[in-house]
């Protein structure tokens, strides 16, 4: 046998024996990166390319909670979910008679002669009766007898959830009372005295004795306020939960691979691009799958690693990404954008490459190697068939294949993952053919050397998440983590190495009443804000939640409403329209700080603080009006349509009370006032946006552009402790409504240059200091200006709206209009607020 050639035979039976020397097993716990800057053979390149999830959008800190807090009441009547008002979620808890299991609910009341009297140890007395209560049922009286008596209720308490609580007593005169919690004083409030409250630390799954001594008697509510919670799914909360230690140093700090170069080449403003040594912060406050599948592969190799981004949002593999391979229309040859984004990144792949020395430290000219193609995208694409989809995909890899001169360059995909196993329909061919496209069976061609990642269970709720924006994966780090590592490990596996699965612990088991309110269904994004139980079982549950809503939430709303904090609340401000203040500016929507607050006194109950109509019926009044054509025209397409214009002769001083409509030819007509194409618009839709008027079918036909109204009406006097607002009805809804102006008594009230084009409201404003005097009682003139409308969306000229005859066509014509008075009795605790806070 020839010498040298079985010197080669040996020479390449050692190098594949010992191949794993250029490469190291990648472990299911990654090590804490430790390797310099090297020149040890080729750099090794990845291509990463996709949507903006691509780039990343894993929250790192500064995560805010689901809820600011979470309220607990053991009345039977309460049903888990949100609370009807405020962001706060809402839980049942246990009230106990003993700690043992199967203990009855409820407590036990101790009755001793004699009022209260502060050191006096009642554990030394016998009381002189003994029975049970159902503590913590709103509706249950406290017992009592007709000699002075000092009460005291004792009980066990449990919580579904470990935390920082609050725990409250009674309503009215029974939340004066002293609660002792394993013999601590965590709540007093004396008669005549403000409560204090000492925030507890209790633990799920175990019962904790408290006793209550009553100073009043009353209702046996008692509710519970689990507060300091903390916000989820960021990276610094997961790796202080001893997640992913990798990412950081002993020190605390985030750790750098210094052997992974990250370069970005479509988002930087650098002609170069821009990036550096990989750490989590690569691509600023957030990270994407990027870090960690760098932080996979520089595990995995001895050579330098080069990380190519190339991604973007909103951007479409079947248009922007589209591949040459992919036959384009002629429609879509001439449109510039099909297949730029495609272009963009060959373009910043070349120029990378061109200048490797300037970007990879420590380059010494060894050389670099195209090794793998990373895909994670999907959004844009959502509807598109399967097979047009997988064509595509199956062009892309093997396009940039030809384009780097790589026939067997590795690629790795992830799918798309919205809502996870919930995931709708839109989407689901999506993820068929980023499957298929893995599936050797389906691909044989790819066998070996593509592969898929399912990442559907890396999907974290709204409530595991720091925010419920759904297209970004609710901003939750931990997707993204696990994204970019399975990434990296199924790169791993393609290359021929070894790649341990990340093991994560199972996520403790939760009482089922937890899991409701952070479940996906009560914290989706349709769910942020307000309730998500119906209008029944929130009746239903009536009284158990009044303590919570008058002792608690309506007092916290006061002091926050006149606190420089303020403006979070929205809407106009409380404490302006109490001090009569105008604002410099009227918004579109006159909803206020006082709307928010009725909602709250109508969940309690308390249905005196509601707007009621005020003075004579204007909704359905007879105005004097006149509709005409002004010669400053403005083209129909064009929104915000109240302008200075050149009225009738004879009209100039309309909305003087002096000014006589039946001479000046006006006609009289009942509002309201509509016209829809030229016609009286007999069929108005339901609508669900707070007094607004616009479901109510109009009366009288609105003829011409724009319409006048004038009337005088006998309006009572203002009295104290209300406050007033007029309504301009009708257009309220979004898409809806134009430009208008109120004049009171020839003063101008109120004007708007057009009407709502992405959101609802209430139209009018707030009778401030300044017209006042007004409304002394007597007559007032009100006149009113109104524009119609000729677009839908602003400056939109196809009709989307719910009037059949017209969709999908040039918008029509269209107007509503109508005026009322309303007022709101100020409650007790409004006023003393606003004195208490001046």
């Amino acid at each position: 046998m020839n010498l040298r050639f079985i010197q080669f035979t040996l020479i390449s039976c050692v190098a594949s024996v010992f191949l794993p020397i250029f490469a190291a097993d990648v472990p299911s716990v990654l090590p804490k990166p430790d390797k310099a800057p090297t020149s040890n053979g080729k750099v090794k390149i990845y291509i990463l390319a996709g949507q903006s999830n691509m780039v990343g959008f894993g929250t790192i800190n500064g995560s805010r909670p689901t809820y600011p807090s979470i309220y607990l009441s053991a009345d039977p009547k309460i049903i888990t979910g949100r609370m009807p008002v405020g962001a706060s979620a809402l839980l049942p808890h246990g009230v106990y008679q003993s700690s043992e299991a199967g203990a009855p609910k409820g407590a036990k009341v101790y009755i001793y002669e004699g009022s209260y009297q502060s050191g006096r140890d009642f554990s030394s007395l016998k009381p002189i009766k003994e029975l049970s209560v159902a503590l913590g049922t709103v509706s249950e009286q406290l017992p009592s007898i007709n000699t002075p008596h000092t009460l005291i209720v004792k009980a066990f308490i449990d919580v579904p959830m470990s935390g920082a609580y609050e725990i409250n007593v009674g309503y009215r005169d029974s939340t004066h009372a002293i609660i002792t919690l394993e013999g601590n004083e965590i709540y007093r409030k004396g008669i005549g005295k403000e409560k204090t409250v000492n925030t507890v630390n209790l633990e799920s799954g175990k019962r904790y004795p408290i006793s209550i001594t009553y100073l009043k008697g009353g209702s046996a509510a008692l509710w519970l306020k689990n507060v300091d919670l903390k916000g989820k799914g960021d990276l610094t909360t997961l790796t202080k939960a001893g997640k992913y230690p990798w990412f950081v140093d002993n020190k605390g700090e985030w750790t750098v691979r210094n052997d992974v170069t990250y370069w970005e080449t479509r988002v930087s403003k650098e002609d170069l691009g821009s990036g550096g040594a990989l750490t989590v912060t690569s691509n600023g406050k957030f990270i994407g799958p990027e870090v960690p599948f760098g932080y996979v592969m520089g595990t995995y190799h001895e050579e330098p690693v080069l990380l190519i981004e190339s991604s973007i949002g909103n951007r479409a593999l079947s248009f922007d990404f589209r591949p040459p391979s992919s036959v384009k229309s002629d429609a879509e040859k001439a449109n510039k954008y099909c297949g730029l984004e495609y272009d963009l990144m060959i373009k910043g792949v070349h120029k990378t490459i061109k200048n490797i020395k300037k970007i990879v430290p420590n380059y010494q000219g060894q050389g670099y190697e195209i090794v793998g193609f990373v895909w994670f995208q999907g959004h844009k694409d959502k509807g598109q068939s399967k097979i047009d989809y997988e064509n595509h995909l199956v062009n892309l890899i093997q396009d940039l294949r030809k384009e780097f001169n790589v026939p067997q360059m590795k690629a790795v995909i992830a799918t798309v993952a919205f809502d996870g196993k919930r995931m709708n329909a839109e989407y689901k061919e999506i993820v068929k053919a980023q499957l298929a496209v893995g599936d050797s069976e389906q691909h044989p061609e790819f066998a070996g050397q593509v592969t898929t990642v399912d990442t559907r269970g890396f999907w974290r709720s709204r409530g595991e998440s720091p925010t419920g924006t759904n297209y970004h994966y609710n901003h939750n780090a931990e997707t993204y983590v696990l994204t970019g590592d399975s990434l990296g490990r199924a790169m791993v596996r393609l290359l021929g190495g070894k790649a341990d699965k990340l093991e994560l612990e199972s996520a403790a088991s939760k009482d089922p009443n937890v899991e409701r309110i952070y479940s996906h269904e009560v914290t989706s994004k349709f769910n942020k804000t307000g309730p998500n139980l119906t209008q029944t079982q929130y009746e239903k549950m009536g009284d158990a939640l009044r303590p919570i809503i008058s002792e608690e939430m309506i007092p916290a709303f006061l002091k926050q409403a006149f606190s420089s904090d303020s403006r979070r609340l929205g809407g106009l401000e409380l404490k302006a329209i109490l001090n009569g203040k105008k604002p410099s500016k009227i918004p579109a929507s006159i909803h206020s700080q006082i709307d928010t607050l009725i909602t709250y006194y109508d969940v309690a109950g308390m249905n005196e603080y509601k707007w009621k109509t005020f003075g004579p019926q204007m909704k359905n009044a007879k105005w004097s009006y006149y509709s005409f054509d002004p010669p400053e025209k403005q083209d129909f397409a064009k929104s915000d349509r109240f302008r200075k214009i050149t009225f009738p002769k004879g009209m100039e001083n309309w909305i003087s009370s002096d000014f006589n409509p039946i001479k000046a030819g006006w006609k009289e007509g009942k509002a309201p006032f509509g016209q829809m194409g030229g016609k009286l618009d007999s069929r108005r839709s339901s609508c669900n946006g707070p007094a607004c008027g616009c479901s109510t079918k109009p009366t009288t036909l609105w003829e011409k552009e724009v319409l006048l109204m004038q009337q005088t009406f006998d309006i009572p006097s203002i009295k104290e402790g209300h406050v007033y607002r007029l309504i301009l009805g009708g257009a309220g809804c979004d898409r809806s409504g134009e430009g208008y102006a109120i004049y009171i008594n020839g003063k101008l009230l109120s004007q708007a240059k057009g009407g709502f084009f992405r959101h609802s409201g209430i139209r009018g404003t707030y009778l401030y200091k300044d017209m006042l005097p007004e409304f002394k009682g007597g007559k007032v003139t009100i006149g009113i200006i109104n524009f119609l409308r000729y677009t839908h969306f602003k400056n939109g000229t196809k009709y989307f709206g719910p009037h059949p005859d017209y969709y999908g066509k040039g918008v029509p014509s269209n107007g509503h209009v109508d005026l009322w008075m309303e007022e709101a009795k100020l409650s007790p605790a409004v006023i003393q607020a606003s004195n208490q806070y001046k």
